[in-house]
């Protein structure tokens, strides 16, 4: 009687949907998904779905939907906010230790995006990543957002046999196949290297964060141009992991 109640009410059954699209994440999904998800008609998903969509609530990827960018907004200052904070002083430590550029990226859908950065006196461009994806196949903090998905997920997402669309010549994981196969190996050694495949000249590093439940729900990225640092990205990637761990019993106090 009190899910019936609460579902006659529009914003909670806006809510609804937006917590079914959440759940699913980083799937996309279909009005049909969400009907069958909400146990409503597909006419009234539909409609639902486009003023989610015009609000920013939602956001159109493929024949379905993902959380939108105005949501994504809004959760910054709450579980995103408290990361930054958790992260902030790992991060500025890490700058010291590294000399270069450290970033705070989660999943946004099948891109990764950058949520905060952490600048040496040389890093003029750090404040330009802001707020931008990338896809998370190509890059190496995408790698290790996705390795937190199952695989079962990840190859709904990215099909074995089939070619990833978009792949520049220099991926090493142009199929779903080759992409599952680094992503074991990412979590056996905890953490992903990529040398130029997202940017010719460009390489990095990345380590999950994860959070009070053994979840992984962000990672640390360190990228520089190839002459300067593909000789520490393994270096690096040890820094970052336990700055990682400091950053999780940080949040583990915040659950």
């Amino acid at each position: 009687m009190t899910n019936s109640l609460v579902r006659n009410n529009g914003l909670e059954r806006d809510l609804e949907i937006i917590e079914a699209v959440a759940a699913a994440s980083p799937i996309p999904q279909r009005n049909g998904d969400l009907a069958q998800s909400t146990n409503r008609e597909k006419s009234q998903i539909s409609r639902a779905v486009s003023r989610l969509l015009d609000n920013g609530l939602l956001l159109r990827q493929g024949a379905g939907v993902i959380v939108g960018p105005r949501l994504y907004a809004i959760a910054r200052y709450t579980f995103e906010a408290q990361l930054v904070t958790a992260a902030r002083g790992e991060l500025h430590g890490l700058v010291h230790k590294l000399g270069e550029t450290v970033h705070l990226t989660v999943l946004q859908g099948l891109e990764v995006v950058t949520i905060h950065s952490e600048s040496p006196a040389h890093g003029f461009r750090a404040l330009s990543w802001m707020g931008v994806t990338a896809p998370s196949y190509m890059t190496s903090s995408g790698r290790v957002l996705l390795s937190g998905l199952d695989d079962d997920q990840i190859e709904r997402i990215y099909p074995a046999k089939k070619k990833i669309e978009g792949a520049p010549p220099l991926c090493s994981t142009k199929t779903g196949e080759a992409l599952l196969a680094e992503i074991i190996k990412i979590r056996k050694q905890g953490f992903a290297t990529v040398i130029e495949e997202y940017e010719p000249g460009l390489v990095g590093a990345s380590v999950p964060i994860r959070d009070f439940s053994g979840s992984i729900v962000a990672a640390i990225n360190v990228a520089a141009p190839k002459a300067r640092f593909e000789s520490n990205l393994i270096a690096s990637a040890n820094e970052m992991k336990s700055a990682s761990e400091r950053i999780t019993k940080k949040l583990t106090h915040i659950k």
